[in-house]
């Protein structure tokens, strides 16, 4: 044993070199990381003379979800200091505006991350064994008034991400002194399988004249369809969107309509899901239009899809969603005659 004492303290040696040059190689990987960093996120000086750097606006602060985010109170400042007017409107829908009084402020931009992980419970109502096999238990909708409201929760998370971003979108608008926004662009886009960005994108305008609204507006038409509104005695309230998701169960007629031997014929069960699917929908918009302070309503867009849920060993359901949007518009002008009046046609020849 004495004789292999010297081999084993050789040995030793050996591993503890090894493993203090393992240490001080991550030592100088971590020095090398952390140099360009620390580079990076230094102070800046001005681009020009004079001016304030972007660090100056941004604070380090962690943002508690209120009010708006620090980089968008750093693009309002910024505005502000450098005094450009940024528009995503087209050269006809500017001037447009400018015919009606408005003058263009700025973009503007609301945006919130949703994590929708709860979609609700009850599924389509339906369960073996309860004698609802034959005819099924009907149509479930997310507005009814039942406790089958399947997907209640998951339409209430997707309200709940429009009016956050739309909510931020009138913050910067209001910030900026504008007194409302068109040609808003209210998107949705998934991240991954459970989250979802809600993202709504204007120009936010200010009128020229004396009278103010007393709260922005907001709108998804064109600075030409603004226009004529204005000059027809309406103004736009504020954008209205109905959303309702329908599930219905698969039951023995919906099967045999859609068996191998049907052939042509109606499949009755899914004519039902969508009627009713789109009848929440519109339900909904025409509430939230009514609510804005709308007089009427102007329907801009409709999308729907349907897609096959499998709840369980031969339980079929198939689920509908409808998205309806538009804008709630009042009228501030009530005679027959229009407020203002437009030039019909150009007379080639002089009245002299």
């Amino acid at each position: 044993m004495l004789k292999d004492l010297p081999r084993e303290i050789g040995r030793h040696k050996q591993n503890v070199e090894i493993t203090v040059w393992f240490v001080l190689a991550g030592v100088l990987l971590a020095f090398t990381g952390a140099g360009p960093a620390l580079w990076w996120s230094r102070p800046r000086r001005p681009l020009h003379p004079g001016s304030r750097s972007t660090n100056d606006f941004v604070t380090d602060n962690a943002w508690d979800g209120r009010g708006l985010p620090p980089v968008a109170q750093a693009r309002i400042a910024r505005a502000a200091a450098d005094g450009v007017r940024t528009s995503l409107l087209p050269t006809a829908g500017a001037v447009g505006l400018q015919s009606a009084g408005f003058e263009v402020v700025g973009e503007v931009l609301g945006t919130t991350v949703m994590q929708i992980g709860w979609t609700g419970f009850g599924g389509c109502g339906w369960y073996p064994g309860l004698g609802a096999g034959i005819f099924g238990p009907g149509t479930m909708t997310s507005g009814g008034h039942t406790r089958w409201r399947g997907y209640a929760p998951y339409v209430a998370a997707l309200k709940t991400g429009r009016n956050t971003a739309l909510d931020r979108l009138l913050q910067e608008a209001t910030a900026l002194g504008a007194d409302g926004v068109v040609g808003v662009q209210l998107t949705e886009s998934r991240i991954d399988g459970t989250k979802r960005e809600f993202m709504a994108l204007g120009t936010a305008v200010r009128s020229r004249g004396a009278e103010r609204p007393g709260r922005p507006f907001t709108t998804d038409l064109s600075g030409q369809d603004v226009a004529k509104l204005l000059t027809a005695g309406w103004v736009p309230a504020g954008i209205a969107y109905g959303i309702s998701v329908a599930i219905r169960h698969d039951d023995w007629r919906t099967r045999s309509q859609i068996g191998v031997f049907a052939g042509n014929t109606e499949v009755s069960g899914y004519t039902e899901l969508i009627n009713h699917v789109r009848h929440d929908a519109r339900r909904e918009f025409a509430a939230l239009a009514a609510r804005i302070g709308g007089d009427s309503a102007l329907l801009t867009g409709i999308r729907q899809h349907v897609w096959e849920y499998e709840a369980g060993e031969n339980h079929i359901d198939h689920v509908a969603e409808c998205v309806i949007t538009g804008n709630a518009i009042a009228r501030f002008h009530t005679s027959a005659q229009p407020p203002t009046t437009s030039l019909t046609y150009l007379p080639l020849r002089s009245s002299r």
